[in-house]
């Protein structure tokens, strides 16, 4: 865009025209930037820039990460965008909202498929566990049914201590003949 200027950033002002001097300096409150992608990818690329220690590079990463016009996603931008979003919690919220947008339709189904199984999964072992302890919890009384009886314990007594009726006492009683 600029051939002259080797630099990726370059900022201009306001200057009057028949004098062509420059406003005074609480006058001066436009300022026009240009940012030359192409030239800044190229810095990125040769080192020349810093991404630690200048937040517009960081930017400029997030920006520049991805060619529309080659519909490419540069991996290598992008791998070091996902190191700095850990130092950099206003880049980490930019970075992960622009993955949300970038899904495609499909990759959303698939997300929320992946999502649901995964609940699903999980709420049928908290269910299998809870059936399990309340099968424990039946088994138990129903040995302490069992030793009761082989050892005369009677059956009013049998049902204070498991909370079954006399009726359902004697009818474990009868299943174990």
């Amino acid at each position: 865009m600029f051939s002259k200027s080797a630099n990726y950033h370059s900022t201009y002002h306001l200057y009057e025209d028949s004098s062509l001097e420059r406003l005074d300096a609480q006058d001066d409150v436009l300022e026009i930037h240009f940012i030359e992608m192409k030239k800044f990818i190229q810095a990125w690329h040769e080192d020349k820039v810093n991404p630690l220690d200048d937040v517009l590079v960081r930017w400029l990463l997030l920006l520049g990460m991805v060619d529309a016009r080659k519909q490419r996603v540069y991996d290598e931008i992008y791998k070091e965008l996902e190191e700095l979003a850990m130092k950099d919690d206003r880049l980490l919220e930019a970075f992960t909202a622009w993955e949300e947008l970038s899904q495609t339709p499909e990759t959303v189904i698939a997300y929320h498929s992946r999502l649901k199984a995964t609940w699903d999964h999980e709420l049928s072992l908290r269910h299998a566990k809870e059936e399990g302890i309340e099968e424990g919890i039946e088994e138990s009384k129903k040995e302490t049914i069992r030793n009761g009886y082989e050892n005369g314990v009677d059956v009013t007594t049998l049902a204070l201590l498991t909370g079954y009726g006399e009726e359902k006492v004697k009818a474990i009683i009868a299943s174990f003949a």
